[in-house]
C-alpha cells in the first residue's frame, strides 16, 4: 500500500502495459502512465519485506502465525482500525479536492464491517470489555487530520496505502485471525464484493487527481510513504 509522485505522465500511448506483482498473490496489469502504479508503488516496495512481496526490499519480519491474536488483542486491533478508517473517511468526505476519490471509495469503506466484527467478537467472548482506542492510534489519527490541512497529496498517500494494505496483505492477517478466534469465519473487515475492481476504481481517481499536481505535490505524496507504513504499524502492533 503506497503512493509516489514525480514529474508529468507520458502520453497514453507511449508505452504498453506490463505485468508486475503487487504482493500477496495479487498479480496486476500495470499502466506505466499511472502515478499510483509507478512512483507510489516503487516507494512502497522499498518498505515491503521480502515475505510480503517478491519485490520487497526489507528483511522478512516476524511470521504472522507467531503473532498473538488473542480475543483481547483482536478487539484492540479492531477498535484502533475503526478509528483510523473513520478519520480517513471523514477527511475524504469533507475535502472538496477528494470528492471523486471519496465517491469511488464507496465499496471499500470498512466502518460498517468493523462494527459488526466488534459486536460479534464481544458476543462470542462476553468476558471482553470494549477498550478505548490506544494512544498510538489516537496519535496517528491526529497526524492524519493535521496532514490533511497541510497537504492533500500527503494525505492521499496514507489513504490509498491503508486501503490497499487492507485489501491485499490484510487478507493474510484476516485468515489467521479467523482460524484462531472466529472458527474460520472471515472478518467483515476483509470482505469485499469485488475488492480488486473497487480498489482499481479508487486508483484511477487518484491518478486523475495526481495529473493536476505539480512536482512538489507529487514529491510530498511519495515522501509520506514511510509515515503511512509507520501509521499502519500502530494498529497492527496490537496483534504482534
Amino acid at each position: 500500500m503506497s503512493l509516489n509522485h514525480f514529474g508529468r505522465f507520458p502520453s497514453k500511448c507511449s508505452r504498453p502495459s506490463h505485468t508486475v506483482y503487487y504482493g500477496h498473490g495479487m498479480e496486476k496489469k500495470v499502466d506505466p502512465n499511472s502515478f499510483v502504479q509507478t512512483e507510489m508503488r516503487r516507494a512502497s516496495m522499498k518498505l515491503h519485506t521480502r515475505d510480503q512481496s517478491k519485490e520487497g526490499e526489507q528483511k522478512p519480519s516476524k511470521p504472522i502465525p507467531q503473532w498473538e491474536m488473542s480475543p483481547t488483542a483482536v478487539l484492540k486491533f479492531l477498535v484502533d482500525t475503526k478509528l483510523i478508517h473513520t478519520t480517513l473517511d471523514e477527511i475524504a468526505g469533507k475535502a472538496p479536492e477528494l470528492k471523486e476519490i471519496y465517491q469511488a471509495s464507496d465499496g471499500i469503506r470498512r466502518i460498517d464491517g468493523i462494527e459488526r466484527d466488534i459486536k460479534n467478537l464481544m458476543q462470542n467472548y462476553p468476558e471482553l470489555e470494549l477498550p478505548e482506542p490506544g494512544a498510538d492510534a489516537l496519535g496517528y489519527s491526529q497526524q492524519l487530520l493535521t496532514l490533511a490541512e497541510e497537504s492533500i497529496p500527503g494525505f492521499v498517500c496514507h489513504y490509498y496505502n491503508t486501503h490497499f494494505a487492507n485489501a491485499a496483505g490484510g487478507r493474510m492477517i484476516g485468515k489467521f485471525i479467523s482460524d484462531k478466534i472466529s472458527n474460520g469465519e472471515t472478518l467483515n473487515l476483509y470482505k469485499y464484493d469485488d475488492g480488486k475492481k473497487q480498489l482499481e476504481d479508487v486508483r484511477k481517481t487518484i491518478d486523475e487527481l495526481a495529473n493536476t499536481w505539480d512536482k512538489e505535490d507529487r514529491s510530498r505524496c511519495v515522501e509520506e510513504t514511510p509515515n503511512a507504513f509507520k501509521g499502519a504499524s500502530t494498529v497492527l502492533q496490537n496483534l504482534r
